[in-house]
């Protein structure tokens, strides 16, 4: 990826040279800088139909009175709602190259979120009632995925009428970094011995970054010389897919309170004495009850941006 991102900057550095600099010397404004507010909508189909639908697996001890204790194996269901789209808020410089041309650099921040609530029942201590059901619980459940990004891009003016008006295409390479995703379970419980009490568990994940390319089209149209107000359709692609390798899992249900959790999303465990690649990569439990798969993500999708510029 990084010999790619060096090429990239190769490429911009030679326009450099092939473009008449001097034209910035002739120029009012040489620069402009843009606030930029809009919306990404990556295809998340493996997050929202895989992660988002897999059940809670636990085992549960379970304490009757005057009978040995017993073990049983049950699902905990909460799925989530699909991230579809969310929003997105950076910034943008613009370098005038000359009258069609200009460079660009900048960097934004993304964040999807999804949530959702739902009563059921969830052991405790081995706590059955006189039905033998498990104490009553509300359960929510929350998920976000975010990113960073910085870009380094190139924009030519295809259609420009000065101070009315500009159309143009634009191609930018994204490095892509900070890539986290935080799933929070939260279990109150509403009856049995831990009644109006909370346990929590909490799975992060981290990646490292990924490189993306992203062609568009905007315009913009001028209220002054130097203000104008732009609109942007673009599409990322990412060179490849990743997965989240830095993970945390962090629970306050106790080795007393009787209950094992096999998590939605979790670490691929290490089997000792067997190297294998996918140790430590987060993996997601299969609807089906056939074990974990493999989760490996792109952000490849439609952004829809507005953008401020001030020239200068």
């Amino acid at each position: 990826m990084r010999r790619v991102f060096l090429l990239f900057i190769s490429c911009l550095a030679g326009m450099l040279t092939f473009f008449d600099v001097a034209y910035a010397k002739e120029d009012e404004y040489q620069w402009s800088f843009s606030p930029i507010l809009g919306i990404h909508a990556p295809g998340l189909r493996v997050l929202n139909e895989g992660v988002f639908r897999a059940p809670l697996t636990y085992q549960a001890d379970i304490l009757v009175q005057d009978a040995p204790v017993r073990t049983e194996v049950r699902e905990f269901k909460n799925p989530l709602p699909g991230i579809n789209y969310a929003p997105l808020a950076g910034v943008e410089f613009q370098w005038k190259l000359d009258k069609k041309n200009a460079l660009l650099i900048g960097g934004s921040t993304w964040q999807g979120a999804s949530e959702s609530t739902v009563n059921g029942r969830f052991p405790i201590q081995g706590y059955v009632d006189d039905k033998g059901d498990f104490p009553q619980v509300t359960n929510d459940r929350r998920a976000t995925l975010s990113y960073n990004d910085f870009f380094l891009g190139w924009k030519h003016n295809a259609i420009s009428v000065p101070d009315k008006y500009n159309l143009y295409f634009r191609l930018s390479l994204h490095e892509i970094f900070d890539i986290g995703y935080r799933e929070d379970w939260v279990f109150l419980y509403l009856d049995g011995p831990a009644a109006t009490f909370k346990k929590i568990f909490v799975v992060e994940s981290k990646a490292t970054g990924a490189l993306m390319l992203q062609p568009g089209v905007g315009g913009e149209v001028f209220l002054k010389k130097w203000l104008s107000l732009g609109f942007e359709a673009n599409y990322s692609y990412g060179l490849r897919k990743f997965t989240f390798r830095n993970n945390n899992l962090n629970s306050d249900f106790l080795a007393t309170d009787g209950v094992v959790m096999y998590t939605p999303a979790r670490p691929n465990p290490a089997v000792s004495g067997v190297s294998d690649p996918e140790d430590g990569n987060l993996e997601y439990q299969a609807q089906d009850g056939s074990g974990y798969k493999k989760l490996r993500l792109s952000l490849d999708g439609w952004k829809a941006l507005f953008k401020i510029n001030i020239y200068y």
